[in-house]
């Protein structure tokens, strides 16, 4: 059978740690950056993704031709390897040339002004500049790119004017070359820069070529004169002019005479060069700023000498929160940041207004879930955040921020009221889909992380899963998640857990080498299904009568759900361990996703492979079919999200559950009781709904919230499922103090449950109160206890009375 690619229908990702990652067509229509081992050519106005494949690992540079014809692209490979760098016929959106002579990476690319020559600069491992000339395909020159004494070269830029020049520069280097295309050669010449000593970042040129401006990595701004003579085109010995630092520290002016100077925290990632000379900086710190270099004459001042002079003035600035990495100028009027956060935002020049265009995560992705039978709106999970997806627009509509905790696992509740997360810290999380507010938290859920959770289909029975290999059942209540049951089965992690049609069983996963059928209703265990390897993933059929299961030793296993019985097993990959495995709603076909970067459409009675998709360059952790089985989104360990189209058109699956008598009789029940059912209690929330969210307009911004733990309420210090203390709760996690200050008035036990207790029964023995709370404190509870027992017996009824509260 011929396998067939997977149609790739859109991208959500952009490589924000990639240098110079984002560019722009000479069009001004379209949007050039790398996601993974593609390049991604994005149509501004209708946001239209298209794309160009052929790396085999993750892109490291990306360049445009001034002519606009060409696109070239270089790549990281593994060590003791070359490294690719591809030439794109862009209007035919195809290769037109490659080739592997730089040594583990490409560091950067660069077209000449005239287009006809592409400049690539290795990594630290190489260190050559190579000159490939594009109208004939082959490689002109090359040259080793620093000196001797000097680092490693980091960054390339054209010059405007002469169309055969170029610079370079990195730590202690910057060089200026000229393309000798008659002896195919390449000059370099060393810019004086006397004893100053910095690391440069970027370069960028005026449009005669007579300055050069670079950006240094201690935060301050070269000047460097080019001495092009006009009438010969020859040049003399390139100079520096200046080091510039800005003129204001905070609100005041710069003190030079007591050696003050400011620079820009973090170093100046990124240069633009306008009109009139001004600039706008783009900084480690995430400042963005339009300022100006003063005219100043520092050589008759009495002021400290310092490397560099205060002459920079800030016009206009805003923040961007992350370090910038990429700047471009789009229609003269707006400014493109891209950053190490993968986001790119849109400044106004005029009035430096900010607004967000492009988001996405920017670190691994761990788990991916639709509204159930709603197919526009999806929601992923990851480090530090759960964000909500349009699918057609792939737009982000909600993020809901927890710092510093990874979301492990996400369920959607079925009346699309509730999004419910696990997380590493082991607590529980449920916000709502269109604000993001927290509905309820279930601290100390699991001993470890949770790992895993599901819900039942009418909301009363939550399930999770954690690294402590408990399954733990809950009962979900207005105000109240209670604690029903502790499934201790599982030796290891658990790593997913998936529901039946019938909304009785459920199958559980673990690294330890079994899937456990379990349930729910009567809390047990069904069956088990062992095999030598490290389960990742298993889910049910539509039809609930089989699961299918994945993991470590790459194989595909069809079991029985009835009996536990193996049916089938097939070889799911030949070089990684397979991740995840998603069942589409009609039960014919199924989606898996492994280490190794590819994406698999499997037909499930023939387990025959359909359709393969290559497109990610990390290993792929989750996959889901959409609702309606018309895509696949398939999330990787860059955090990339590829959203691809489903080749068959599928229906839902027909195929009635199998139950026992015994279970039917449980549902007629369970309908029964569906009229009493008690919702939990939203307040003003209760009217949000996830089919909502497809209401947003697109220019809208994304809703964004940040949980910090600050509305949570005091965590329980003892396991949900022991016997329960008598102790009070609003004395519970205090240090029990000596019998002196226990004897005060001050101390007495503010519980107003207590106080009625303690004064219906002011005459009750004390003693027996005393043992039950001996039984339940610490060793050093019961010996403050006890001297209370004897000072008591002694004093009044008062007295006697807040001893035993």
């Amino acid at each position: 059978m011929e396998i067939k690619p997977l149609e790739l229908v859109g991208i959500i990702g952009f490589d924000g740690l990639t240098k110079n990652a984002l560019r722009l067509h000479p069009d001004q229509q379209h949007l050039i950056y790398p996601m993974g081992n593609k390049v991604t050519i994005k149509d501004v106005p209708t946001g239209e993704q298209s794309f160009l494949t052929g790396h085999t690992n993750l892109i490291s540079a990306v360049c445009v031709s001034p002519c606009g014809n060409f696109v070239a692209s270089g790549q990281i490979n593994h060590l003791g390897f070359k490294a690719m760098v591809i030439l794109w016929d862009y209007n035919n959106r195809s290769i037109k040339s490659s080739y592997e002579i730089h040594k583990v990476r490409v560091e950067d690319v660069c077209f000449t002004s005239s287009s006809d020559y592409l400049i690539s600069l290795g990594g630290r491992d190489d260190g050559n500049v190579v000159i490939w000339d594009v109208r004939n395909n082959d490689a002109m020159c090359g040259s080793f790119a620093s000196n001797e004494i000097a680092g490693n070269t980091y960054t390339i830029s054209r010059m405007t004017a002469h169309g055969e020049c170029f610079l370079t520069g990195g730590d202690r280097t910057l060089k200026v070359w000229r393309i000798d295309a008659k002896r195919r050669k390449v000059h370099g010449v060393d810019v004086k820069v006397g004893k100053l000593r910095r690391s440069i970042n970027c370069i960028v040129v005026n449009e005669k070529d007579h300055d050069a401006y670079c950006g240094t990595s201690s935060g301050d701004i070269i000047k460097a004169r080019l001495n092009y003579r006009p009438e010969c085109g020859e040049q003399a010995e390139p100079v520096m002019v200046g080091c510039y630092s800005k003129m204001y520290k905070g609100n005041r002016k710069v003190n030079q005479a007591k050696g003050e100077v400011e620079c820009y925290a973090g170093g100046v990632e990124k240069l633009l060069l306008l009109e009139c000379e001004k600039m706008i900086v783009g900084a480690g710190d995430g400042a963005v700023e339009l300022i100006e270099i003063a005219d100043i004459d520092f050589s008759k001042s009495k002021a400290a000498k310092l490397p560099s002079t205060p002459q920079i003035i800030t016009h206009l600035a805003e923040n961007v929160c992350s370090t910038v990495t990429s700047m471009v100028l789009y229609k003269h009027d707006f400014v493109l940041v891209g950053t190490v956060l993968s986001e790119i935002y849109q400044i106004r020049l005029s009035d430096f207004d900010m607004r967000l265009l492009v988001t996405c995560h920017n670190s691994s992705i761990y788990s991916i879930v639709f509204p159930w039978n709603y197919s526009e709106i999806f929601a992923t999970g990851g480090k530090n955040d759960v964000r909500l997806w349009r699918l057609e627009t792939q737009k982000e509509l909600l993020r809901i921020s927890v710092p510093n905790f990874v979301c492990s696992c996400l369920c959607f509740s079925h009346d699309g009221r509730m999004i419910i997360s696990s997380w590493n810290d082991g607590i529980i999380r449920a916000f709502t889909p269109q604000s993001g507010k927290v509905i309820f938290t279930i601290h100390n859920a699991h001993i470890k992380a949770a790992s895993a959770v599901a819900i039942t289909a009418d909301g009363r029975r939550l399930i999770s899963g954690g690294c402590d290999g408990q399954v733990r059942i809950w009962d979900i209540k207005p105000d109240v998640q209670r604690l029903v049951s502790i499934l201790k089965e599982h030796r290891g992690p658990v790593t997913s857990l998936c529901m039946s049609s019938n909304n009785e069983n459920l199958v559980s996963s673990s690294t330890d080498g079994t899937c456990i059928i379990w349930d729910i209703i009567r809390c047990t265990r069904k069956q088990v299904l062992m095999s030598n390897t490290m389960y990742m993933a298993a889910c049910f059929t539509p039809n609930g009568i089989q699961i299918l299961t994945c993991g470590t030793d790459r194989k595909i296993a069809y079991w029985e759900a009835w009996d536990g019985s193996l049916v089938r097993e097939v070889e799911g990959s030949t070089s990684g361990s397979l991740n995840c495995v998603d069942i589409s709603p009609d039960g014919q076909y199924f989606v898996t996703g492994s280490n190794d970067c590819i994406v698999k459409l499997w037909e499930y009675h023939t387990a025959n492979v359909t359709h393969i998709g290559i497109g990610h360059a990390a290993i792929i952790t989750a996959c889901k079919f959409s609702p309606d089985g018309a895509n696949v989104v398939t999330v990787s360990a860059d955090g990339a999200i590829i959203v691809w189209k489903s080749p068959f058109t599928t229906a839902s699956a027909k195929t009635p559950s199998v139950k026992s008598k015994a279970a039917s009789v449980r549902s007629a029940k369970a309908k029964e009781s569906e009229g009493r059912l008690e919702k939990l209690d939203l307040g003003n929330i209760e009217e949000e709904h996830v089919a909502r969210m497809s209401q947003v307009e697109e220019t809208a911004e994304s809703v964004r919230t940040t949980y910090r733990g600050d509305d949570r309420s005091q965590p329980c210090t003892r396991d949900p499922a022991g016997e329960p203390s008598p102790i009070c709760s609003c004395a519970r996690g205090k240090e029990v103090e000596t019998t002196k200050e226990q004897n005060k008035t001050d101390d007495a036990c503010s519980c107003k449950k207590m106080e009625t207790k303690s004064a219906s029964k002011s005459k009750c023995s004390s003693g027996k109160t005393t043992e039950s709370v001996n039984s339940a404190s610490s060793s050093r509870h019961r010996a403050s206890l006890q001297s209370d027992k004897k000072c008591a017996s002694k004093s009044k009824s008062s007295t006697e009375r807040r001893s035993v509260q």
